[in-house]
Parts: structure tokens; sequence; C-alpha cells
């Protein structure tokens, strides 16, 4: 004996001869959505059919509530349907002998379930007297007694009853967004014939969904939210609405042989435009190594797409209306256009609008470890500063990654506890390897170590991750430590040449440079760099930069000697 459900959409085939494309795809979404109740209620699903579904249950309690639960939600998905087409499932339910054929299940139970289900109203349940007979009493439910019913090829009739399934549709509330950037993340389409290839395509927008989550300044709202408008075509600007978030991202993927081709858009939900949009191609042959490749190559574009649309929304505002995050998206476009001093004043008046925001005291600190110009040139104070709004990061109540490689950073480059700095460093790459400042503060640490190959090493992670990241150059001031650390001069000077666009700033950058020439055994172009270098900062000398580096605890001394002699031979005043 078991309680057989039995569902399927009605007029289905007209759906689908207006529009083929469109009633699988939304199909599709309300299967996903239901399924899992069949499982909540303790039953068992053990076929599909091309509209509908047929499960197995142990009580029609519990095959009734399933039913129920199900109805009420396609009342609530077709409430949100956007453009998507309208559709309603019939169900019938009887409780009689079945036998299992191969997991297949068969018998009078399932032979008159499916003829009740064909006597249901769009969006209803009819169920057969023996499951009204156990139901009666057990359940908070009204019947309405339709009489005998004769059934085809069933000999005698079936007394049916309807269950009264009156479903009022609520507007779904509308969320207030949070105080930094908000992404929803949809269940990506399967635009393959497969439909058992769905698995991969919401294994993709659910990977994508955990690992945005570790990126501490973007809040993500739960799959369960977002995945609950699978199938629907509803605007970006509703959902945006209903959610709170303000971008939506949303995708597809389309298998064809061993190939798979996913595409995704990020879209900003008030206005409707695109923020950015990619596409992946690759092979079917290790689907779960291509799901890793494809979520981390989204979550690096992203990332950086959201932020700095979100620093052209704050550059949009007054003054005068500016508030503690704001100051914080100014200060990252001035750094980004590595204009130090007014960053340093927006975070400053962050952090007095806000009692806690560790990444604007972690960014405080790292800008003064910079050995850039006379602007920003490091002293005992800008350091003692730095360690200070490390720690005051780090001390916050409340988890942020990014702020942690910066200030573990700080801690490695100036304190006298570098391995706790370091480990803090790495553990955010462990947890978050789509943290490009933590894969730049490494390269640069390791490098400054002397450990070449680790420095290069995770020189190549942070480019590959967000190639067009204006901070980048810290990628190439730890390989060029690296290379100091090697003696590899002929490669020192090809990097130093890679970034002469900075060299017009940023000190180190061009005295890498001329020791280059110099051991390459260049020494009139070293003393003309010489030249350069000593006409915009007059006032510097090869022992003013040994006492400033002499700071940096990380560093060993040793690596350097030959880089301090041949800046005196090429005239920089000892």
């Amino acid at each position: 004996m078991a309680a057989i459900l039995v569902a399927d959409v009605v007029g289905y085939s007209a759906l689908v001869s207006a529009n083929e494309e469109a009633a699988l795809h939304t199909y599709r979404g309300h299967f996903r959505a239901l399924e899992p109740h069949v499982g909540l209620n303790g039953g068992r699903l053990f076929k599909r059919t091309g509209d509908g579904f047929l499960a197995e249950f142990s009580s029609v309690v519990d095959a009734l509530a399933c039913a129920e639960t199900m109805q009420r939600q396609m009342a609530e998905r077709n409430g949100a349907r956007g453009q998507s087409p309208e559709m309603q499932f019939r169900m019938g339910i009887h409780a009689g002998d079945v036998f299992d054929d191969d997991g297949d299940v068969l018998g009078d139970g399932v032979n008159i379930a499916a003829r009740l289900e064909g006597l249901a109203p769009p969006g209803g349940i009819i169920v057969s007297g023996r499951v009204y007979e156990d139901l009666v009493g057990k359940v908070d439910v009204s019947f309405t007694e339709l009489g005998p019913q004769y059934l085809k090829n069933i000999t005698r009739p079936v007394t049916a009853y309807s269950v009264q399934t009156a479903f009022a549709t609520e507007s779904r509330i509308i969320q207030s967004r949070p105080d930094k950037p908000s992404v929803a993340v949809l269940a990506f389409d399967n635009l393959s014939p497969d439909a058992e290839q769905d698995y991969i395509a919401e294994g993709i927008a659910e990977d994508i969904i955990t690992s945005l989550s570790r990126v501490p300044w973007i809040f993500v709202v739960a799959r369960n939210s977002s995945f609950s408008y699978k199938g629907l075509s509803v605007d970006v600007r509703r959902i945006g609405r209903e959610l709170g978030v303000r971008y939506i991202l949303e995708g597809s993927v389309r298998g064809a042989g061993d190939r798979l081709r996913v595409t995704g858009q990020l879209i900003d939900a008030e206005t409707g435009s695109h923020v950015w949009a990619d596409r992946y191609d690759g092979k079917l042959d290790d689907v779960f190594e291509l799901q890793d490749q494809i979520t981390e190559a989204v979550v690096a574009s992203i990332a950086p797409g959201i932020r700095q649309a979100e620093i052209d929304r704050a550059a949009h505002k007054r003054p005068d209306t500016l508030g503690a995050y704001d100051h914080f998206l100014r200060a990252q476009s001035l750094i980004y256009r590595f204009n130090f001093t007014e960053a340093d004043d927006h975070l400053s008046k962050a952090l007095s609008l806000s009692s806690e925001c560790p990444l604007a005291s972690a960014l405080r600190g790292w800008i003064r470890t910079l050995l850039w110009n006379p602007d920003t040139r490091p002293n005992e104070a800008r350091f003692d500063c730095a360690i200070r709004l490390a720690h005051e990061a780090l001390a916050a109540s409340h988890l942020d990654l990014e702020a942690q490689a910066y200030a573990g950073y700080v801690l490695a480059f100036l304190s006298e506890d570098t391995e706790y700095g370091l480990s803090i460093v790495d553990q955010v790459v462990e947890k978050s390897p789509n943290c490009v400042s933590a894969w730049g503060s490494s390269c640069v640490l390791h490098g400054l170590m002397g450990q070449a190959q680790t420095a290069q090493a995770h020189a190549r992670e942070a480019p590959r991750l967000n190639p067009n990241d204006p901070l980048n150059y810290r990628v190439h001031m730890g390989i060029s430590l690296s290379q100091i650390a090697e003696g590899n001069w002929r490669d020192l000077r090809e990097t130093a040449q890679k970034m002469r666009a900075f060299h017009n700033t940023v000190t180190v950058f061009r005295l890498n440079e001329l020791v280059a020439e110099m051991a390459l055994g260049n020494g009139s172009r070293a003393r003309e760099l010489a030249g350069i270098h000593m006409s915009r900062e007059p006032d510097f000398s090869v022992s003013m930069f040994r006492h400033m580096r002499a700071r940096i605890s990380i560093a060993k001394p040793e690596i350097y000697d030959a880089y301090y002699k041949m800046l005196a031979a090429a005239g920089i005043p000892d």
C-alpha cells in the first residue's frame, strides 16, 4: 500500500505551441522549486513525465501536505512570474496497492491517482474516497464531495473529493538594502537539451555565491532566496527591490557534446544597466574542475566591477551628503589614482563617522608603509601609526578578510612580530583565494624575505584574478624584490622598464632601474637616471634610503649591500 501523488501542467501543449523555449524554461524552473517538497514530506519521486511527475508516500497525510505546499508555492510563483507564461498544476492522490518494477511504481494506486488528477481544476487537488477516509480528523482542510466518478479503464466508480485550495498570493516584502554593495546570484539557466545538466548550472551559481560570500565588503543573498526566481522572467529591478540588493548576477550554461559554454552578466538592479558580462568555454571531461575555474574567473571579474560601480556612484554625491562608506569609496578611487594624501584624509573622515571600519584603518596603515616620494615618505611616527592602525583593524568585532590582509602586511612589514603578520596574510589567502590584495601582500613580503620562487609564484595569482587592477604595481614590486634577492639584474631592468608609467612618482622603481643598469655595466645610463632622480628628490641620499629600509623588519639587510653600493657609484649622495 502507498499513497500516490500525480501532477501535471494544465494546457502544457498549448504553452509549448505558443513558445516552446519559454515553456520549457518556465517548467524546469517550477519543477526544480517543487521537487524538494517531495523529500521534505517523506516521499520519493519515482517518475518524471514531459509536463509532470509522480511520487509515492507511506502516508496520505504526507502526500496531501506535499500537494498543498506545492500548489501554494505555485500560486506565489505565478504571482511573481513577470513575463513568464502562467503555469498551473493539477494534482490527484489515491492510496492503493502498488508494486515496484525496477524503480518504477505500478498498480491500481498509480492508475487511479492519474485519472483523478485529470479531474482536478487548474491549481486544484482531487483525492479518492479512500484517501478522504484516512484524512478526516487528521488535517485542517475542507473537502467538497464530487460523488462517484467513472474513470477510464477503471472497472468500478471511485468517489472523489476536491480539496479547497484558495491560496491568497501575498506581494513580496520589499527588503531594505545593506550599507555595503549587495548582490543576488540567480540560478543559472540550463540551455542544454539535457535537463539532467541542471546540476551543472546550479552548481556553478552556488559556487559563485559561496565564493562571493568570502569577499568581506560584498553582501550576498543566500541561494534559497535568489534561486526562488528560477524559471521566471522577472524584471531584475523588481528582484532587486524584493531581495534588497543593488546588483543581480544572472547567467546560463549550454552544453554540446564534450563542450560547455557558461555566460554571465552583472546588472545594476536600480537602473537595469549592465555592469559586466563575459563568457567561458571549456570541456566536460572534468566538470568539477571546470566549475572551479569558471567560479574563480567570474568572482575575480565581478568583484572589481561592483567596487568600481560603487566608487562611481559615490563620486556623484554632494560632499555635504557623504557618509562613512562614501568617504571610504572616494578614498579607494584616490588610491587607484595614487593620490595617497587625499585618500588618507577621506579614510580619516570615514573612521570619524563610523565606530568601526576595519578596512579604512588597515588601508591608512598600509599607506604609511609606502616608500614613494617626498609627499608620502615614511618616518618613525608614520610607521608607529601604521602598526597602531593595523591592530585596530584586527580588533574589529566583525571579520573582514581584506582588512586582515592589509593589516597583516603592515605588521609583517614593520612590527617585531613578523611571523604573526605573515601568518595573517597566509590565512586570508587560504580562506579567500580570490582576494587580490592578499596575493599582492604575500608577493611583496616573500620578495623582501628573499624567497624569490614563492614571491614570483604569488605574483602570477593577482593579475590572473584581476588583470586590470590599478594596484597590480605591487606585483611588479614583489617581482623586483625577488630579482634583487637573486641578483638577476637583467630581469630587474626589464621589470623596471615595464613600470615606466610609475617612474615619475615611485622612488623605488626609478632606483631599481638605476641599479640594474649599473650592475649590467651601463654606468653612463645609470648616472643619467641618478640625475633624473635627484632632480625630483634633491634631499635624497643613500643613507636616508638605508635608514628607511632598516625599519622594515622583514627585509634581510645583506641582500641590499650591493644595491646601496651601486646607488652610490651611480652618483646618489651617500
